[in-house]
């Protein structure tokens, strides 16, 4: 008898226990609701009632199996996913902002080394000029007649002028290499920390994402758990009230009936509100025997 109950949980997202577990649970709910029209069937003919019952009583037993897989498999898949999204104060969009800003230093840092590379090369620069104009004037000073053209004396203050000039590119060059050596550090650093960062930033929104994923899956879970229990109550009902017909009376006669069963099978029917979307057939059989258990009584 086709129910028109089909899984609400997409397969294909879904781990393979899982997916088993939900597609067992809704052949539950299929087989429990054709069970539930047999019997109520059943009641209008002595022969059938023994059979559907035992067969109701059958469906129900394999239904609490799928019932208990299904919140096995809930609870091993599904809830861990969950507890792994709890990942509590941070923030995707502050570890991404405080990343940019990261980088931000870095290249910063990364401008002044250049600026640093840069002034070295003009120090090394002039260093090798005034390397060689002391060369230059070594050799024109070692001239009397140049001294004397030029107003210098032998003692060669020219030459070390010079040579504080050269000593002072040399140290200033070295000081640079130094500055430029922390300035590359300190950016190295910086965009490590960025990089660890954005990491942390993707994979909060990774866990928050599966933790969102998780739970719309467990909604769904616990809908078809909650379906599937609908289902069975309602069989339990008219197998409880069946049994308690036959227990205080013997079928023999029409006058006798099933009373119990005939109530229970109307509160099912009245509660179909609950239920009825998707199994409008279902809910036609069960009236159409229910008015007949009814003209019997």
């Amino acid at each position: 008898m086709g129910t028109g109950m089909e899984p609400k949980v997409s397969p294909s997202a879904t781990p393979p226990a899982v997916a088993a577990a939900v597609a067992a649970a809704v052949a539950a709910q299929n087989r429990a609701l054709a069970a539930l029209v047999a019997l109520a069937e059943a009641l209008g003919t002595p022969d059938n009632v023994s059979r559907a019952l035992d067969e109701a009583e059958a469906t129900l037993s394999q239904a609490r199996e799928a019932r208990e897989g299904l919140e096995r498999a809930r609870k091993d898949a599904v809830a861990p996913a969950v507890a792994r999204g709890t990942l509590g104060d941070e923030d995707e969009q502050e570890l991404r902002r405080v990343a940019a800003k990261a980088e931000e230093e870095a290249a910063a840092l990364e401008h002044e080394e250049r600026r640093a590379r840069q002034c070295q090369h003009w120090l090394r620069a002039w260093h090798g000029v005034i390397m060689v104009l002391m060369v230059l004037c070594g050799a024109v000073l070692s001239l009397d007649s140049a001294r004397t053209a030029l107003g210098v004396t032998e003692d060669g203050q020219l030459l070390l002028t010079l040579t504080a000039v050269a000593v002072s590119c040399e140290v200033a060059w070295r000081g640079l290499g130094t500055s430029r050596r922390h300035l590359a550090s300190a950016a190295r650093h910086q965009r490590d920390m960025a990089q660890r960062l954005w990491d942390r930033a993707r994979e909060v929104k990774d866990k928050r994402d599966s933790a969102k994923d998780a739970a719309a899956k467990n909604e769904a879970i616990v809908d078809e758990l909650e379906r599937l229990k609908v289902v069975m109550r309602m069989l339990e009902t008219l197998v409880d009230a069946v049994t308690r017909d036959r227990e205080v009376m013997s079928w023999g006669t029409q006058g006798q009936g099933f009373p119990k069963a005939a109530r229970a099978l109307g509160d099912i029917i009245e509660s179909s509100a609950t239920w009825r979307e998707g199994h409008e057939e279902v809910t036609r059989r069960l009236e159409v025997a229910h008015r007949a258990l009814v003209g019997h009584g």
